[in-house]
């Protein structure tokens, strides 16, 4: 049977001798569309954002010159779909043709004129310390310094390390979306002002703000990047109160001159209201003068409790994107990613594959298990087999989620637990015999399944993922000090097997 974008660009193709020229593009770019649409290996995201947007200039029997628009990051493109596109566009017309991506005639835009969330133009000025842009300014071009190979001075720690870019990122559909908004973010600096990446720990967050800031400083050697972790931000505060004198001053200097602002883990900042007020001056002050602003949070930003609804509301101004459990197929290509990084060949692909089926929750985790192996595997000058890998990884393989536990598993157990039925926790009573033995069954989905917190709550008559953490964080808490429910918990799981 013949391909449906093969088939379609036949019957046309001898037709094509009456079209006019820009008919026959049209004609086989469709056909090429559909045939991307039918072999699947583009998301209909990636196909609906991406790939339709872009059309076809010009065939000339050995090349197709695809057209974008400006608000695409071509180097997005150009990893992502380049590939994809030259596989089926030989499917279509039986030869093998290159892909060339040009932007649109007359649809460039310049990269120094990023606009704020009103449409007015924001001039981003690297390298010097302008104060807030005022109303006449609004709209004017900012002239870029000059470039320079070789920086004059290094006074300026950025907290950068080098070592994180887009290449070595592994893309997956866990992560394509916010994989790109970071791409074009560092690329069109104030296109999304702020961009706040949240997801679990060990996903990739720090990769990807990391990776703007280092993209930012290869394009401009001058800006003044910063990267800093809430942590350090409050820390930094802290001993800026305590020093007195100027400290606070060159505090917010130091904050609040840089150009890009990249924060991670800004939920560190949570129930410290003086450290938020310093924080939320900070963020006015870049924002208002056009300077970029990335975040990072392990939840959303509405999500994060005893934080000032000010900055949440700031927070959600912008874009936010997420970041999830990546799938078999992408933890498999991140191991084998890292495994030619670190010229890791005693490592099979039976082991790989080994650990991408057990170690399901963290990418960092999942890196720190395959140095372990390949260390191993040095020292030893053999191929590990899976019954040592195992052995070699037993406390990563222990803080992993039981394969089959289910939702419906926990449930039961601790309905049985407190002589309630199943039911009950999946209702809208609020009753304390019901209320507790809710959030047991919630926290322990939470950690022992690889569930995101939606399905979770959706398993529990329809919850919100706020609902999942705020019951999971009471239990956390009470666990420490309440000896009889440390008792219930270990009971159900020593009934689930965990």
């Amino acid at each position: 049977m013949r391909e449906p974008g093969k088939q379609e660009y036949e019957r046309t193709a001898s037709e094509m001798d009456g079209m006019k020229a820009d008919d026959k593009e049209k004609s086989l770019w469709a056909a090429i569309v559909n045939d991307i649409r039918r072999r699947g290996d583009v998301g209909m995201y990636g196909l609906e954002n991406y790939i339709c947007k872009l059309t076809l200039k010009e065939d000339t029997g050995t090349k197709l010159v695809l057209e974008y628009p400006a608000d695409l990051p071509i180097m997005w493109l150009e990893v992502n779909y380049k590939e994809c596109i030259a596989n089926s566009a030989a499917g279509v017309v039986q030869a093998a043709r290159e892909i060339e991506l040009v932007p649109r005639a007359g649809d460039e835009k310049p990269a120094q004129e990023p606009t704020d969330q009103r449409g007015a133009c924001l001039p981003l000025v690297f390298g010097g310390d302008a104060e807030a842009q005022s109303p006449e300014q609004v709209g004017t071009r900012a002239t870029p310094p000059k470039r320079k190979s070789v920086r004059k001075t290094d006074s300026f720690n950025s907290g950068l390390n080098e070592e994180y870019d887009f290449s070595s990122f592994v893309v997956g559909d866990n992560s394509e979306f916010a994989y790109a908004a970071a791409v074009a973010t560092a690329q069109q600096p104030g296109k999304f002002n702020p961009l706040f990446i949240h997801g679990s720990s060990g996903l990739g967050k720090t990769h990807l703000l990391q990776a703007i800031g280092n993209a930012m400083r290869k394009e401009n050697d001058e800006a003044r990047v910063l990267y800093a972790t809430g942590e350090t931000f409050t820390n930094s505060y802290i001993d800026a109160l305590a020093i007195k004198g100027d400290a606070v001053r060159n505090f917010r200097r130091k904050f609040r001159k840089a150009d890009v602002l990249l924060i991670d883990d800004v939920q560190f900042l949570a129930h410290k209201g003086k450290t938020q007020e310093e924080f939320f001056y900070t963020f006015n002050t870049l924002f208002e003068s056009g300077k970029q602003i990335v975040l990072t949070a392990d939840c959303p930003a509405s999500d994060i409790i005893d934080f000032d609804e000010r900055l949440k509301s700031r927070f959600e101004q912008g874009l936010s994107v997420a970041l999830r459990a990546p799938s078999y197929e992408t933890r498999m290509a991140i191991l084998r990613a890292k495994r030619c990084r670190k010229r890791s060949e005693l490592l099979s692909d039976e082991v790989l594959d080994f650990l991408a089926k057990n170690i399901t929750r963290s990418v960092r985790r999942l890196e720190g298990a395959l140095t372990r192996l390949a260390t191993f595997a040095s020292f030893s000058h053999r191929r590990p087999t899976v019954q040592e890998a195992r052995s070699q990884l037993r406390e990563f393989m222990y803080e992993e989620p039981a394969t089959r536990l289910a939702i419906k598993d926990i449930q039961q157990c601790v309905a049985d637990e407190f002589h309630l039925r199943v039911s009950d926790l999946n209702g809208r009573r609020r009753t304390a015999n019901i209320a507790q033995p809710r959030q047991i069954a919630m926290f322990l989905a939470r950690q022992h399944t690889a569930c995101s917190l939606q399905d979770i709550g959706a398993a529990f008559g329809g919850r919100d993922h706020g609902t999942v953490i705020h019951a999971s964080r009471t239990i956390e808490q009470r666990l420490t000090d309440q000896p009889e429910l440390r008792e219930s918990v270990g009971r159900i799981m020593a009934a689930l097997g965990i």
